[in-house]
């Protein structure tokens, strides 16, 4: 799957699962070893270990743009709860 496909696919699942939209990006970065991806705090965006699809399935991937997804959601309404 290549970067579109992977923004479109997070695009996609954040609809359908959390019911908020996913404006940031997200990208593959082979530099990360020790986990499946991560959520940056300073940018917004996500970052996927393209392993995780190689080895594990489209399954294991959408599992861990959903970890993802959490920590991106949630930082977004904490944000928006203390700037009420």
């Amino acid at each position: 799957m290549n970067e579109h496909e992977l923004q479109q696919l997070t695009m996609e699942i954040s609809r359908t699962s959390f019911h908020r939209e996913f404006t940031h990006k997200i990208t593959y970065n082979r530099r990360l070893r020790s986990s499946g991806g991560r959520y940056l705090l300073k940018t917004g965006n996500i970052e996927i270990n393209p392993l995780i699809e190689q080895e594990l399935g489209l399954e294991a991937l959408v599992g861990v743009i959903k970890h993802e997804l959490c920590h991106y959601h949630l930082h977004h309404e904490i944000r928006r709860a203390v700037q009420q």
